[in-house]
């Protein structure tokens, strides 16, 4: 079966990896203790752990680990390898580690000293046949990880920057490839864990215990998975699997990076079977005979781009919330929504995203912010500025400093909705001169810590999952403190996102993250925009893709595995 995408994957590292593309390939090679169960978000499935059980406080989780479990090579999976998988994801502290750092650390030196999980240790222990020695440092109570025996392993959370608190999303990161399992004999024989920095091999090669296994590599080309022949799901009973764990029914999987028009061109002559495309191209590829194309729940959108405008509030232009009210009221959604996507985008009212766990009750009683351009015009004239009525009657005031207005160059529907943006604002007296920049560059901005409040005070920015859980976009949205969500902080909001992260109550989690989403409504620290859809397309003879929004194939499911031809 051929897959074929746009954008290669950025690493090979479970440890490493922090794009969509790369956690497709992990999900097929590498496997971690649990799985998203099916298409739900908050229910898991044992893969590598037979059962797990969850102390009464929230604090502790025991795993009870598969036997005859081997990595593709042959090496033996236990206890201590996942014990090694976790710390080294952590010790190398790339990218993605901050997953498992809110919850978990390599030690406690600046507390009581009880532990502190060294590269040199690490790299010391055989995880084969542990002496005591080793097996005393892993077994050590009052840290992260602890192996009980060779197939018990228990997680203690309170030493990450959460601080000693529970998690009640804790299990939904345990399913990211940077909890997998790590087969410590290939890494030691190259390279070994190096603190802080990336391991040359595993940024280029998978070894894993999944039900794939790499067989081939053209780097920014293609990638190609094999059916693992001693995967050891093969051998479990049929009334023991589950579709994280089953065996697959295509033998090769070869996934091709190639640009938008090839896609559609392969597509067309049926060199592909399943692409992933944005939904901008929905009428082009609905219109290709054999293939079938579905507008995903919005969730699946949400999980890949949520749009707002941002209006940094450490610049002096929007420390005043009338002014936030005029960019708000001056942008036409709609118009955007249908111009840019035909349509097919929806707005929303965050932080919590569209289709996730408790949106609906978090914007019970609001309705999105409309386009109102003579409102629009009112309120900055409140705040003391020239602006311009529909009617074109001019409102005395200072003029509107022009200002830059941050897009991302790289894409081409924020170009557009750039443009639009720039038109309504000016519309009322608000000029900005257009700013993009490549991606790279664009997210070191839009993410960066208080640092670019004059050269880029408000733009578009976006929020993708780090994992499928709401509090994942609160703590970004609401929390993080970035240029690109306007500097938000706000004590009062940052205990309430405390508290739902922390509650396993349902009315509690979500009456808290009610009080966040209308806190930040009613202080018009951002413009919500909107929510493309995503689409599934896939030759009409392909069927088995369970959608998940945390899956990485093909952008909506977790597993090639289930995947099949009819």
């Amino acid at each position: 079966m051929v897959v074929e995408e746009s954008q290669y994957p950025d690493s090979l590292d479970p440890a490493v990896t922090f794009t969509t593309p790369g956690w497709e390939i992990m999900n097929q090679v590498y496997q971690g203790l649990v799985a998203p169960n099916g298409t739900s978000e908050t229910t898991f499935v044992p893969v590598l752990a037979t059962n797990w059980s969850i102390s009464s406080n929230g604090m502790n989780y025991t795993f009870y680990l598969r036997h005859n479990v081997t990595f593709s090579n042959g090496d033996p999976f236990n206890a201590y390898v996942m014990w090694f998988s976790l710390y080294r994801t952590m010790t190398m502290n790339q990218a993605p580690e901050f997953i498992l750092g809110q919850n978990m650390a390599t030690n406690n030196t600046a507390t009581n000293n009880t532990f502190n999980i060294t590269p040199t240790i690490l790299n010391q222990i055989n995880y084969t046949i542990a002496n005591l020695a080793d097996i005393q440092i892993m077994g050590n109570v009052k840290q992260s990880v602890q192996v009980v025996n060779p197939y018990e392993l228990t997680i203690h959370l309170g030493y990450g920057y959460n601080g000693y608190l529970p998690f009640n999303q804790f299990l939904m990161t345990l399913t990211t490839p940077m909890a997998a399992a790590v087969d410590p004999i290939v890494v030691e024989a190259n390279g070994g864990v190096v603190a802080g920095q990336t391991n040359q091999y595993m940024s280029g090669n998978a070894i894993g215990t999944g039900f794939y296994k790499i067989s081939a590599i053209v780097p920014s080309q293609s990638i190609t998975l094999v059916e693992n022949q001693n995967y050891w799901g093969k051998n479990l009973p049929q009334n023991q699997l589950n579709d994280a764990i089953s065996p697959p029914h295509i033998k090769y999987v070869a996934i091709e990076y190639k640009p938008a028009s090839a896609i559609i061109s392969d597509l067309k002559g049926g060199k592909a079977q399943i692409v992933e495309a944005p939904v901008t191209d929905y009428y082009t590829l609905n219109a290709i005979k054999g293939i079938t194309v579905k507008l995903l729940p919005i969730q699946f959108g949400s999980s890949q781009n949520s749009y707002f405008v941002y209006m940094d509030q450490l610049n002096s232009s929007f420390e005043n919330i009338d002014v936030r009210m005029a960019v708000t009221y001056a942008i036409n959604y709609t118009g955007i929504i249908n111009s840019v996507y035909d349509g097919h985008a929806v707005q929303w009212m965050g932080p919590v995203p569209p289709g996730f766990e408790y949106y609906n009750q978090t914007i019970s009683g609001l309705s999105p912010y409309n386009y109102d351009p003579a409102l629009a015009a009112q309120d900055l004239n409140k705040a003391g500025y020239r602006s311009v009525l529909p009617n074109q009657t001019v409102l005395k005031g200072i003029r509107f400093p022009t200002l830059n207005f941050l897009y991302d160059s790289d894409s081409s529907s924020q170009i557009s909705a750039a443009q639009i943006i720039q038109q309504n604002l000016a519309a009322i007296g608000i000029n900005v001169t257009l700013k993009g920049l490549p991606f790279p560059t664009y997210t070191s901005v839009v993410f960066g810590l208080a640092s670019n409040s004059t050269q880029y005070p408000i733009g578009i920015n976006f929020y993708t999952e780090d994992y499928s859980a709401s509090i994942d976009y609160v703590s970004a949205l609401a929390d993080g403190c970035y240029n690109g969500t306007s500097d938000y902080c706000n004590s009062t909001v940052f205990n309430w996102s405390v508290n739902a992260s922390t509650s396993f109550n349902d009315t509690a989690i979500a009456q808290n993250l009610t009080y966040i989403t209308h806190a930040m409504y009613a202080s018009y620290s951002m413009a919500w925009l909107y929510v493309p859809y995503f689409m599934s397309v896939n030759a009409n003879d392909v069927t088995g893709m369970i959608p998940n929004t945390a899956g990485s194939g093909a952008g909506y499911f977790m597993y090639y595995n289930t995947v099949q031809f009819t």
